[in-house]
């Protein structure tokens, strides 16, 4: 017997759970969900349930005011009547707030398999993969860091490209909202290894100490010392919170913003921006870059050069961040509302066992 935990889509921190029983048909799988991050990132994907992301699309609630919020992290096949996918075999990849998940996998060369759920194929198929957990994680320590920050920083190190290298590039002054989300975190380091860039981070009073202390930012202010950038830097700007209030402030503060990335909702309860002056903000999709840098890079090459830049980067934030471990359903609706109502300490990385 296992259960997945649905949220309200009206209300984010109202979960209930749902007992089920899962048994494979002929092709499928049944993978109990081992650990798996719970972050901003996730808030982001319940927010963003409907079009045009279709975030809630990959594990169906029961009903449609309900969504069952998606997680990464770590799984172990548990029972299988599919192809070349023996039970006991341990992946990396995109599971639900759950304790299990029925797939239907189709084995890949190399290891791991792809889900091949009818329901789940009009979505990016970025997120229907599953890999070896030895691909991910070297050793079953370095999991929980892994989950963490291995979707997060995947998202930063296409973000990291795009600004500083791709067609995206312009001015060498970077802006960041929500400075101490992981996803920024990462991309900063990114930017800070390439050299030649500034990097300012925005963040809340309460945050502030916690980002300096990582040292990834040439500097960092509060939202409500944003007045003090100089109006007339040339500058790109990184939403990572999804405060329209704030986003509003820098386009009219900064008359000369070059560019305006939308990456992230940390501040999901803000209303959005509007008629806002210079630069139109474009939304950054991870997976379309990543998707590009792959078929220019070739999949090995490309998947080389992340995991190298990962493993850097996961020895680098042992230094400023603390693993604290959320268990059960209980468990989830903690660590994950202490993200909704924007209570969550940025030094702390939630990982729940189911």
């Amino acid at each position: 017997m296992g259960y997945r935990i649905e949220t309200a889509k009206a209300d984010l921190t109202r979960h209930r759970v749902r007992e089920e029983r899962l048994e494979p048909a002929e092709g499928e799988a049944i993978a109990r969900v081992d650990l798996a991050a719970v972050t901003a990132n996730n808030v982001t994907y319940a927010v963003h349930h409907g079009p045009p992301l279709f975030y809630g699309a990959f594990f169906p609630a029961a009903e449609p005011d309900w969504l069952v919020v998606p997680l990464w992290g770590f799984g172990t096949v548990v029972a299988s009547r599919a192809p070349g996918v023996e039970e006991g075999t341990r992946v990396y990849g995109y599971w639900p707030s759950a304790s299990h998940l029925r797939l239907v996998p189709r084995a890949r060369d190399g290891g791991g398999f792809t889900d091949m759920a009818a329901h789940r194929q009009p979505m990016a198929a970025v997120y229907n993969g599953y890999v070896p957990a030895a691909a991910a994680a070297p050793t079953p320590a370095d999991e929980p860091m892994a989950a963490l920050f291995r979707p997060l920083f995947g998202t930063a190190f296409a973000l990291d490209a795009a600004l500083a290298g791709g067609a995206e590039a312009g001015p060498d002054t970077f802006i960041f909202t929500s400075a101490s989300s992981k996803t920024a975190l990462g991309t900063a380091w990114c930017l800070r290894k390439r050299g030649g860039h500034q990097v300012i981070g925005l963040t809340s009073p309460r945050a502030r100490a916690f980002v300096e202390g990582t040292g990834l930012y040439d500097s960092v202010l509060t939202y409500e010392a944003l007045d003090e950038l100089p109006a007339d830097l040339p500058a790109t700007l990184v939403d990572f919170a999804g405060n329209g209030a704030i986003v509003q402030r820098l386009h009219r503060h900064l008359r000369r913003l070059a560019a305006s990335h939308i990456v992230g909702d940390t501040h999901w309860q803000a209303p959005p921006a509007a008629d806002l002056p210079g630069p139109k903000p474009a939304l950054f999709f991870a997976p379309a870059v990543m998707a590009e840098m792959s078929g220019r890079m070739g999949p090995g090459g490309f998947q080389a050069a992340l995991a190298e830049r990962m493993a850097a980067f996961l020895a680098d934030a042992s230094r400023w961040l603390e693993v604290r471990t959320f268990e059960g359903p209980d468990g989830f609706a903690a660590a994950f509302d202490l993200l909704v109502e924007g209570r969550a300490d940025p030094a702390v990385g939630a990982v729940w066992q189911p």
